[in-house]
């Protein structure tokens, strides 16, 4: 069914929800506008004296220096230098490219750009990538090839190359899409579909590509982290802490959120059934228990900052050149402006961020981990929450596989957005490469389900060991999953609790608006 984004503003759970289905059913209400602001273009080329206009008469980057008359020849030719990445084998199956779920929100996130105005592209090639939305026929989308500067090129050429029928498509409807295959015939009206001048430029040279996979990271890994706080409140039910570093009193000092939810959140519970001081004992916890306000908060915080910087750039026009208008001696003159609309830099920081955020989760979770397996630490529970330490391992593997992935995720962390390359003749001197970031990050999503999975087991095996078994309340994530008391492989359990984990979402969960 089309989904209607009020107001014009694309939200991050908007985007997410694109994923699975849906159209623009705004899109008509932009008819109007969008066929005016083509005419413009069209009244610009027929009439303006200036024929050195980048992208339409000129060709593109180091080669923008002569004027052509060859319009639609010279949008093909940008389609055709930068669909070098293989996608498909020699049989007509994918190569390893986005998932479907993936390129279905970049294709979200391309149309939503250009349908707020600017670009001067034709009403006729938004409503065809609205109906290939609508019937789920999906561009096959390469996942190398952009370095968020001149826009997400290589991948978003990927784009006009489909609608040109001359490459595949995924998704229910894909046998609708004009291919080789199928002779380039399609039974969705404008395919296969003719470039007009400025169309393939405005397709490509965006930041979709970078803006959309982040957007979709922040969201899937925002439910992996509430989840987290979720398996808190359920440990400390039974599970006792010495409360007061999580009063909400402590945390009303500072002006930050995050540690205020989180104290909101787990002080009802944890005051319950509190720890009690006592002479001769340490009186506060270790860090990774008493500063979680303060470490899982601050996490908070910064996904939600991540997620404001991924909606500006969502719901900004990302192309060049772009139609602007100004006033000269009170005439409304409309003319092309040149610069560098699709430089991806904010989104690219953004991608460093969340990549740093996870990070902070995972060594956290490492950290965590170990408090759970250390008696001198919790207090309550057998070393490597074995039934029989000496004779059993326990949780020993699940501990090791644990900080392989965080070991993992730190040696990633390093920031993609100064590593900088010049290439392109020199033209693109300096980029931001927040693509190269989101692929890193996608990487680090998928572990942060596998560490999570594990984490869920650790704390479902501690409740076998509770001094107050009958405060274990009942948890949907471990139904019918057993704890262990002999040692045994422990893969059906974990490949359990990240399929429910992938396919559950936190109650806590709410958009970075909210």
């Amino acid at each position: 069914m089309p989904r209607f984004c009020p107001s014009m503003y694309l939200q991050l759970s908007d985007l997410h929800s694109f994923a699975d289905s849906g159209s623009f059913s705004h899109l008509q209400e932009r008819k109007k506008s969008l066929e005016e602001e083509r005419e413009r273009l069209e009244t610009i080329l027929k009439t303006s004296s200036d024929k050195l206009i980048y992208g339409i008469h000129t060709g593109f980057g180091p080669h923008a220096f002569t004027s052509n008359e060859e319009l639609h020849l010279i949008q093909k030719s940008l389609i055709y230098h930068l669909t070098v990445e293989p996608i498909l084998t020699l049989e007509g199956t994918p190569h390893s490219n986005l998932t479907h779920k993936e390129a279905r929100v970049v294709l979200c996130a391309r149309l939503f750009s250009l349908a707020l105005g600017g670009s001067g592209i034709r009403f006729e090639t938004l409503d065809v990538l609205n109906q290939l939305l609508e019937f789920d026929c999906i561009p096959i989308l390469p996942e190398k090839g952009s370095l968020s500067a001149s826009g997400d090129l290589i991948p978003l050429s990927y784009i006009p190359l489909a609608l040109l029928g001359e490459s595949g498509f995924t998704g229910k409807g894909k046998g609708l899409g004009p291919t080789k295959q199928n002779g380039k015939t399609s039974k969705i009206p404008g395919l296969p579909w003719t470039p007009h001048p400025k169309e393939a430029i405005s397709l490509t040279n965006g930041t979709s590509f970078t803006t959309a996979l982040l957007g979709y990271q922040v969201v899937e890994f925002r439910n992996l982290f509430l989840q987290s706080i979720e398996l808190l409140r359920y440990l400390f039910h039974y599970h006792s802490i010495f409360p007061d570093a999580f009063h909400p009193g402590y945390h009303d000092h500072k002006q930050f959120d995050g540690p205020k939810r989180i104290a909101n959140f787990l002080y009802p519970i944890i005051s319950k059934n509190p720890k009690s001081k006592v002479e001769g004992k340490r009186i506060q916890d270790i860090y990774s228990v008493r500063c979680i306000p303060q470490i899982l908060g601050s996490i908070w915080d910064e996904l939600d900052s991540i997620g404001l910087v991924v909606e500006q750039e969502l719901n900004s026009l990302s192309d060049n050149p772009i139609l602007i208008s100004e006033s000269k001696n009170g005439e409304i003159l409309h003319r092309f402006a040149e610069g560098g609309g699709f430089y991806a830099s904010q989104v690219s920081f953004a991608a460093d961020r969340l990549q740093n955020a996870m990070a902070v989760w995972f060594t956290w979770i490492d950290r965590f981990l170990n408090y759970l397996m250390e008696p001198k630490e919790n207090d309550e529970f057998p070393l490597m929450l074995s039934a029989k330490p000496g004779t059993y391992a326990g949780l020993s593997g699940l501990g090791l596989m644990a900080t392989h992935l965080t070991a993992e995720v730190r040696r990633d962390s390093m920031p993609g957005s100064m590593q900088s390359i010049p290439t392109n003749g020199n033209n693109q001197d300096i980029v931001p490469m927040g693509a190269i970031s989101v692929l890193r990050n996608r990487r680090t999503v998928h572990s942060a389900k596998k560490i999570l999975a594990i984490f869920s087991y650790a704390i479902f095996q501690s409740s076998l060991f509770a001094k107050k078994k009958e405060l274990v309340p009942y948890f949907e994530l471990f139904r019918d999953l057993n704890t262990m008391e002999e040692d045994r492989s422990l893969d059906f359990e974990i490949q359990t609790l990240m399929e429910r984990i992938d396919n559950s979402i936190s109650f806590l969960v709410m958009t970075p608006n909210d």
